[in-house]
Order: C-alpha cells, then sequence, then structure tokens
C-alpha cells in the first residue's frame, strides 16, 4: 500500500476501569489514549473487563510455561519502504534478543495504601528500565529512563489535570513528559491488595506504550492512520494488544524471581480473563481487543519471550478481534 513516509509524532495513554455491564462480568480496567498528530487530538476509549470465563490452549515450548500460544509474526504484505505501514511491519525491536533476565522479587502491597504501592511501583519500575535498557541501546535510543508518579491527591500532568478517583482512570503514561502516573485509590478499588499480577500487568502494558514510543511503533501508528482513518479501531487494538504482549515478554524476565514459577496457572488466569472487553461490547467501541485476544498476546509474549512475538500489526484479523 502507498503511505507517506514515516516522521513521527506525540501521544498520552492511560488505564481506567470500566463501568459494570451485568452480574457475569467483574470490573477490572478500562484504557484510553489522547493522540495529538499534528496539532489534531483525538480519544480513543477501551474497555478492559474480568469475564469469568476460561480459555485452554496448546502449552508454551519452554519453561516456565503458561497453556497458551506460541507463534512469531511474520509480515505477508510487501508496502512500500520507508512509509509508516513498512515501519509498523518491520521495526528494529521485532528483532531484538529476550530480556536479560532480572532480579526483581514482588514487594509486598501490605493494605494496598500509598505507602505500599509506592514501594511496589518503585521496585516493579527499576525493574522493567533495567530489563528494557539494554534494548533501547541496541537500538540507539539512549534516552532517560521514563518517570512514575504515583499519587493519592489532585495532581497536574503534562497531559492533563488528575483527581483520584476521578472518572475511571487507573494509570497512564505521557508522552509530553515521558511520565507514567498511577492513581493509588482507584487501584486498590479495582483490585484490592490481594490481585498483585494484576497490578503487574497493568504495569507492563502501560510499561509497553513507552516501548511502543521510544521505539517509534506508536508514532508510526498515528502516520499510518493519517492515510488509512477507517483502520483506526483496528488500529488501536493492534496497538493495545502489542503492549500487552510487551507486558509478557518482561513478565517472562521476572517469572523466576517475582515468582512466576508458582503462580503460572493463576497467570494463565489471570492474563486469559482479566483484561479486555465484553463479547457483548458494540463494535465500534472495541479498541483493546476481546478477553481471549488479551490473553493470546500477553501468554504468546511470555511463552515466546523476545519481541519477536509481539508484531501484532503483522497477523489476521481474527487474531486481534
Amino acid at each position: 500500500m502507498q503511505g507517506q513516509p514515516y516522521g513521527g509524532q506525540g501521544h498520552f495513554n492511560g488505564f481506567q476501569p470500566p463501568p459494570r455491564r451485568d452480574s457475569s462480568f467483574r470490573l477490572v480496567l478500562l484504557g484510553f489514549s489522547l493522540l495529538v498528530v499534528i496539532g489534531i487530538a483525538a480519544a480513543i476509549m477501551a474497555v478492559v473487563l474480568w469475564t469469568g470465563g476460561s480459555t485452554s490452549t496448546a502449552s508454551g515450548p519452554v519453561e516456565p510455561k503458561v497453556s497458551g500460544p506460541s507463534i512469531v509474526p511474520t509480515p505477508t504484505t510487501n508496502p512500500e519502504k520507508g512509509t509508516a505501514e513498512d515501519f509498523l511491519l518491520n521495526a528494529d525491536v521485532y528483532r531484538t534478543g529476550p530480556l536479560t533476565e532480572q532480579n526483581c522479587k514482588s514487594a509486598d502491597l501490605g493494605n494496598g495504601g500509598l505507602a505500599a504501592q509506592k514501594v511496589y511501583y518503585q521496585r516493579l519500575f527499576k525493574c522493567l528500565n533495567d530489563a528494557w535498557r539494554p534494548v533501547f541501546h541496541e537500538l540507539g535510543q539512549d534516552k532517560p529512563d521514563p518517570g512514575l508518579v504515583v499519587f493519592d491527591k489532585p495532581v497536574q500532568t503534562a497531559c492533563g489535570n488528575f483527581e483520584p478517583l476521578s472518572g475511571r482512570v487507573l494509570a497512564f503514561y505521557c508522552y509530553g513528559n515521558q511520565v507514567m502516573y498511577v492513581d493509588v485509590k482507584q487501584m486498590d478499588k479495582a483490585f484490592g491488595p490481594k490481585e498483585d499480577l494484576a497490578y503487574l500487568m497493568t504495569i507492563a502494558h502501560e510499561y509497553g506504550h513507552h516501548v511502543q514510543g521510544v521505539t517509534g511503533l506508536f508514532y508510526a501508528r498515528a502516520a499510518y492512520l493519517q492515510d488509512h482513518p477507517d483502520q483506526k479501531l483496528e488500529s488501536s487494538r493492534r496497538n493495545e494488544l502489542q503492549a500487552s504482549c510487551f507486558g509478557g515478554v518482561f513478565s517472562r524476565a521476572v517469572a523466576k524471581s517475582y515468582p512466576l514459577t508458582d503462580r503460572l496457572d493463576e497467570f494463565k488466569e489471570q492474563s486469559s480473563n482479566s483484561f479486555g472487553e465484553s463479547p457483548d461490547t458494540p463494535e465500534d467501541e472495541r479498541t483493546h481487543g476481546l478477553a481471549t485476544s488479551q490473553g493470546f498476546w500477553i501468554q504468546n509474549g511470555f511463552n515466546i519471550g523476545a519481541n519477536k512475538a509481539c508484531d501484532t500489526f503483522a497477523v489476521s484479523a481474527d487474531l486481534v478481534k
């Protein structure tokens, strides 16, 4: 396909818990993005739900492993070199190796309050930075680590002003200043202190958006949508599922120390059922992908354990529903 040469743009991304739909769905998260492209802002909303179902697929090929897929996407199209589509399909990040194994023991969330959550996020954030920094260096992107703000009072950011429990915002990453913000009260309300794997996957997913920004993937998508506005919803799902896949790759890097090795059934259950839109979500609101799609890509990133698992722009539409 013909397209504009990819140049680069700017972005903001966050998570929110969705409204309850019915008794069979437990709310967990809802995400949104605010995209600023050549002075044009567009809001992108997405529901992430607890569905109460289960997924059973073939076991991954390596240890530690969870039940789930194990595919390495390969582009089948041949877009014009230098276009945004070419970048999305063939970005250099897909050719980087596994993340370095991290010594990253989970901090105790205690009562879920500010002090405990701050310790948890700070420890996890250090591991995320340590794991991804060599990848960025390999790609020639030696930029400062992103910042982290954990708040339980009103906060001013480069992406707007936010209050605890305002709307349904849980956490968000702001490309305007490369800082991730986490609403302590909203996280505790959505998860409580017991579901620490939900905290892990939420923050690893948001950091996945940081990876997309540093490597140029998010900005390539913004440029692509200028030529293909009809692909907004499907492209949003590919973008969000890719962030989840990057989160799965990171989860593999901390599997032994967190530890996840004796909690893989729980990891599989949450990854397959905790995140994603309900099947009854209207087609024109499906921006993150169904729970089965979220589980597929989180587990694929975990099982393959390398970024080559996460080329969500190269797969058929049925894998990004």
